[in-house]
């Protein structure tokens, strides 16, 4: 890459780069916090945070990269998905007719035809499900049940594979058994949202990262360097500061340059490193570009587009293969063919046992080519609008118990949202379709085991004597009175 081509690309980057920033600056503004946010930080660093990396690469230490054509294209082409993205986010599928006021007589009340002065009152719309104290504390209970036994049996069948394994790419070989029991791991972190969301104070967000992280860090030595899960506890930890107004912005980049060299020192021992002087630096450029902005992949997907024999939605539904047991299906394939797969297996002919991530837009092309991207933008654009659909209901949920399932349920989807960005929307569909099941089972057996509990009489239900209310309030009104206070 010349001068003159750096020049071009960093037009267009500084461009696309601005263009996203001001976006995110007034939505932030506007709500401080919301899914949208979120996704597009996650897609600024997936996309654009690699781009200084790469450049340093580069003229510092004559790295060969992708044709300078493909990282334009993959330049544009994420500067065009974001904008679509961003209408697609912003488009109201329903329409306010009358105002806020007008609207809630609306829903209590209607005119009888029979007689236009009179008003009937009609019974609000019943809730799809509800909450109490007992069942919340029971769902995080089983949610964090079965990360914590999950952990163990993988931890009885495998030991501390960080210090077995004499390399990373071995975590996924035929040694290592029990590797589905990997995905349930996660369920920690969503147990203990709602922990936090049943009362929000400082102490449980402490509390909040001390658990997470620590839980985090204990599978990284039992799995053998997997970090995913303290990422997003320590992600989790500084969005809710963001939210809840306990660390600022500047405190928030802080942070993430600290995670970033927290995540290059875990790297190292991961892979068993030892750099030092510039080749400490050229590591720390390359396994950091490698870790949170994978954005030359899809330039090097794009530069072998002619390669690609388009496979439609089959990697979605080859992707689920991995949840079902071998002894359900016998027959089933041991390697599946994603996107991430069969771009590295078939079009890039790497078997060197680790799958080269093809972001979000690389696994639209994959499955569709060119055309798939603006498609992916909108259904991404409708997807985050459901997410804080969701969020801005628990928010404004009377029922704390509940709110505090729905704000838990969608913070803790976060992982699957940086999965979308980074992996593809195979990988993102088979992880989001079994964490809405896995959290909604968890939901429906601790109504079941509160219906047991309470059919066995072990719950006591604080039943309010509204005689002996009234008598204690007729007794404050009477002092109240001899008190002169009316």
């Amino acid at each position: 890459m010349t001068l003159t081509q750096f020049g071009g690309l960093f037009v267009v980057y500084g461009i696309s780069l601005a263009f996203i920033l001001i976006l995110i600056y007034q939505e932030f503004r506007r709500v401080r916090f919301n899914f949208n946010i979120f996704f597009s930080l996650l897609y600024l660093l997936t996309f654009y945070f690699g781009f200084p990396l790469t450049s340093v690469l580069v003229f510092q230490f004559d790295v060969e990269i992708v044709p300078v054509d493909s990282l334009l294209h993959a330049m544009l082409a994420s500067g065009c998905f974001y904008a679509i993205y961003y209408v697609a986010y912003k488009t109201r599928l329903t329409y306010k007719t009358r105002s806020d006021n007008e609207a809630h007589i609306g829903h209590c009340a209607h005119r009888d035809p029979l007689k236009p002065g009179t008003l009937m009152m009609t019974s609000p719309r019943k809730p799809l499900f509800t909450m109490n104290r007992v069942e919340t504390n029971l769902a995080w209970l089983l949610l964090a049940g079965i990360a914590i036994v999950t952990v163990g049996l993988f931890f009885m069948q495998n030991g501390f594979l960080l210090f077995k394994l004499q390399s990373y790419n071995q975590i996924f070989s035929s040694k290592v058994s029990g590797v589905a029991l990997k995905r349930f791991f996660y369920f920690f972190i969503p147990a203990m949202l709602v922990v936090f969301f049943l009362k929000p104070t400082k102490a449980r967000w402490l509390c909040f990262l001390v658990g997470t992280v620590g839980f985090g860090i204990l599978t990284y030595v039992i799995v053998g360097g997997t970090r995913a899960n303290i990422i997003i506890a320590f992600a989790l930890f500084l969005f809710i500061g963001i939210v809840r107004g306990w660390i600022t912005l500047w405190m928030l980049f802080a942070a993430g340059m600290m995670g970033v060299v927290g995540m290059f020192w875990l790297a190292l021992k991961r892979y068993g490193l030892e750099v030092s002087g510039a080749e400490a630096f050229y590591t720390f450029l390359y396994l950091t570009r490698d870790t949170f902005s994978p954005w030359e992949n899809l330039a090097l997907l794009l530069d072998n587009y002619s390669k690609i024999d388009f496979q439609g939605l089959a990697p979605i539904i080859r992707d689920f293969y991995v949840f079902i047991p071998n002894w359900v299906w016998p027959d089933r394939p041991n390697l599946v063919w994603n996107t991430a797969n069969y771009f590295t297996w078939d079009v890039l002919n790497n078997h060197s046992g680790l799958a080269i991530s093809p972001t979000l837009i690389g696994s639209l092309v994959v499955m569709g080519g060119v055309f798939f991207i603006p498609l992916g933008a909108i259904v991404v654009g409708f997807l985050i609008k459901w997410f804080d659909w969701i969020y801005e209901a628990g928010k404004q949920e009377s029922n704390r118990y509940k709110a505090a399932i729905l704000q838990a349920f969608c913070f803790g989807a976060i992982f699957n949202m940086i999965v979308l960005a980074r992996e593809g929307v195979d990988s993102f569909v088979s992880r989001v379709v079994f964490f809405c099941i896995i959290f909604g089972l968890c939901l429906v057996a601790a109504k079941l085991l509160y219906w047991l509990f309470e059919s066995a009489g072990l719950i006591r239900k604080l039943v309010v004597n509204n005689l002996a209310v009234s008598r204690k309030t007729s007794v404050l009104l009477d002092v109240r009175k001899e008190n002169g206070v009316e």
